[in-house]
């Protein structure tokens, strides 16, 4: 498995786990009643807020913890130099996220349109963004896997 394939790999786990252990965080503290999330937009405002830089810090975290890692099992190889064929996997992979990302952002268009309560366009924001960041390290693996 080449460098690029793995760090697609850790790419998608790092943020299926930091969305996940922050929505369940956020659950519970709608649960147990201290915010209201079906009518408090202030508090969806702060949470994506605190979401974005929380998951900046766990992903250098992670990040660094891929490279120490993959350094010791490659005993030191050099990371390999991005080149034009890098270039194109990532556009093409860029492109299929922002398609999935689009949608996502109409769906959310459309429930508010057909009387959906307010608080789903930030969750169908939420997975919409999740979903294109899959699809974009998936399609990157694809594409290094089948060729451009």
């Amino acid at each position: 498995m080449s460098y690029r394939e793995k760090e697609n790999i850790v790419n998608i786990f790092s943020g299926l786990f930091t969305t996940a252990i922050i929505a369940l965080l956020v659950y519970q503290k709608h649960m147990a009643g201290e915010f209201d999330l079906t009518q408090d937009f202030q508090a969806w405002g702060f949470i994506f807020l605190v979401f974005v830089g929380i998951s900046i810090v766990a992903r250098i975290i992670i990040y660094i913890i891929f490279h120490i890692i993959n350094a010791i099992a490659t005993r030191g190889e050099e990371i390999p130099i991005e080149d034009e064929r890098d270039k194109l996997i990532k556009l093409k992979a860029l492109r299929n996220s922002h398609y999935i990302f689009v949608i996502g952002f109409m769906l959310s268009i459309i429930a508010l349109a057909f009387g959906m309560p307010v608080f789903w366009i930030f969750v169908i924001f939420l997975i919409s963004g999740l979903l294109s960041e899959i699809i974009d390290n998936g399609s990157q693996i694809y594409y290094y896997r089948r060729g451009v």
